[in-house]
């Protein structure tokens, strides 16, 4: 194993590869949410300048390219990872259109999240001896155990 290969280990044990273009379109997504009303012309200014290390690992450095990326990217579907609510980043812009809007979607992530947590603590009291109650990213599920037999 060469100094290379023993530098990618150190950084990326699984050789898993960073999703950048994955954390571009989470800053992206975070843009919309943090500025109501904003249109792409804005929206990709304000990436820009505030997410520059993003940009150039996901798309590259050449502000042209990037800006043509960054155009398309706004067709791009992204999903909320609170809500698993998936939109357009046209559409997310549409749905954060003030601070207002912005507010009652939080408080619907919120309500959502204590409702995922119920679910799952009402699980766990009644799931039978022969499941286990299992967590996702929308709340808990049973799931049979293998091989799992009753003493009786």
């Amino acid at each position: 194993m060469d100094m290379e290969e023993k530098i990618d280990d150190m950084y990326w044990p699984d050789d898993d590869e960073p999703d950048f273009y994955g954390e571009l379109k989470e800053c992206a997504w975070n843009i919309l949410h943090e500025n109501p009303g904003i249109d792409m012309d804005e929206w990709i200014d304000l990436l820009m300048r505030q997410y520059p290390a993003e940009i150039v690992d996901a798309i590259g450095s050449h502000p042209a390219e990037a800006y043509a990326s960054l155009s398309e990217m706004w067709n791009d579907e992204y999903t909320d990872s609170d809500t698993g609510e998936c939109n357009t980043f046209r559409g997310w812009a549409k749905r954060f259109s003030s601070y207002g809007a912005i507010d009652r979607y939080d408080k619907a992530a919120e309500q959502e999240a204590i409702l995922r947590y119920l679910q799952a603590q009402h699980y766990k009291k009644t799931i039978k001896p022969s499941t286990e109650a299992v967590k996702s990213g929308r709340g808990a599920f049973l799931k049979e155990i293998e091989g799992f037999r009753p003493l009786c």
